[in-house]
């Protein structure tokens, strides 16, 4: 999903994805595949509008596994910090004076005020001071100063440390438990069998480049449907990148809550006949990972995207989309090849296109134009996303 390369970084073909790609080839030489799914599915519509199942979804979903915030390399030195709200919490993201990165409530222990009053905005500082009363903490949390001290005979200093989110660097990206009462976070068991297909894609080397965060009037999983179908493609993306790939052309597999998804690039003709060691995972498919419950990682032909899908209301959405490249630009061509491609995927694709449709989606839910939703053959990957919501919502 962009435009053409500027440098080769092919991606290693374990033995995992050369199986999902030889199913794309099935199905692309006519083959019998199992992608070829005759059943309907009828999916409740009041799932994209029901105010109980979105506080449910916060509650038993989003509270209970590990979420992805972003790429280190944004917060790249010690010192960086960023502000962002999701999920109902404040949070602070920073890198300390000795390199690790933590996930923290922005919020004072003394009387409650929020450290940073703004958002998204990346920044350097040597440590945190709370406007209203000047405690001050390291970038770790730990308190380090309190103004008349005097006045507390009894303070802890540890006990009054800032709130910390278990959270761990995995893959080059931070992952954090979504809940102060949390204690600890496995993000390697939590990504299961895609676990391995990240470490192979080394993610963590990558630079930063560029990032977007849009709110939307939109529920959710709206979003996160968009991205797990190919049925669209060639329709709503006729003018942007549906050029760039075969109609209906796809293969996918769950990997737990996980799906692994390919999607057939135009010159896949081409692939018949090569063996398995010419096979290109960025060139001649997208190739991309759907990690539950939303995030979407997209490995383009040179740069790779992930998506973060965070509910702010039952029809709200906060989207973000995070452009990383596998080294810093080289050279101003290099640079030029990398804005057009993030112009066109992050304006032209995903908020002209994507967002818009599902914004127009979410318009017309009151309308009781329709209760159900029909999910096709071309769509079954949405059924498995779907189910297992409504299973955690029921455990």
């Amino acid at each position: 999903m962009s435009m053409p390369a500027a440098t080769p970084t092919d991606l290693p073909m374990t033995p995992t994805l050369a199986g999902l790609f030889q199913r794309l080839l099935d199905e692309f030489e006519g083959r019998e595949s199992i992608e070829w799914d005759a059943g309907e599915t009828a999916l409740d519509a009041a799932v994209y509008t029901d105010p109980e199942i979105h506080r449910q979804e916060i509650e038993r979903i989003f509270r209970k596994v590990p979420i992805c915030l972003g790429h280190e390399d944004q917060l790249r030195e010690p010192g960086s910090m960023i502000a962002r709200d999701l999920l109902g919490l404040p949070l602070l993201l920073t890198r300390d004076r000795q390199g690790r990165v933590n996930v923290l409530l922005n919020v004072c222990r003394h009387r409650g005020a929020r450290l940073v009053a703004g958002e998204n905005e990346v920044c350097r500082k040597g440590a945190l001071s709370c406007p209203y009363h000047a405690w001050t903490y390291d970038l770790n949390g730990t308190l380090r100063a309190v103004p008349g001290a005097e006045a507390f005979p009894g303070l802890d200093r540890n006990e009054r440390s800032l709130r910390r989110l278990p959270s761990e660097v995995r893959h080059g990206l931070v992952w954090a438990m979504m809940d102060p009462k949390a204690e600890h976070i496995d993000v390697a068991g939590f990504l299961g069998g895609i676990d391995e297909d990240m470490s192979a894609m080394d993610l963590a080397p990558h630079r930063f480049y560029r990032q977007e965060v849009r709110r939307r009037k939109t529920n959710w999983k709206l979003v996160m449907d968009a991205f797990q179908e190919i049925y669209h493609i060639k329709r709503l993306h006729a003018r942007t990148i549906g050029p760039f790939f075969l109609d209906t052309k796809s293969a996918g597999e769950s990997a737990g809550r996980h799906v692994r998804f390919m999607v057939a690039r135009d010159g896949m003709e081409k692939v018949k006949g090569k063996p398995p060691g010419q096979w290109d995972l960025r060139r001649d498919v997208t190739f991309s990972h759907v990690i539950f419950p939303n995030n979407v990682v997209i490995y383009h032909p040179d740069y790779t995207s992930l998506l973060n899908v965070f509910p702010a209301g039952v029809d709200e959405t906060l989207f973000v989309h995070t452009m990383f490249t596998p080294h810093a630009p080289r050279n101003e061509k290099e640079n030029a090849h990398w804005q057009r491609s993030f112009a066109m995927i992050d304006g032209g694709v995903f908020s002209e296109e994507d967002l818009f449709i599902s914004e127009q989606i979410q318009l017309g839910l009151n309308s009781g134009a329709n209760d159900t939703f029909l999910l096709g053959r071309f769509e079954h990957q949405l059924r498995g996303f779907h189910d297992n919501i409504a299973r955690m919502l029921r455990d």
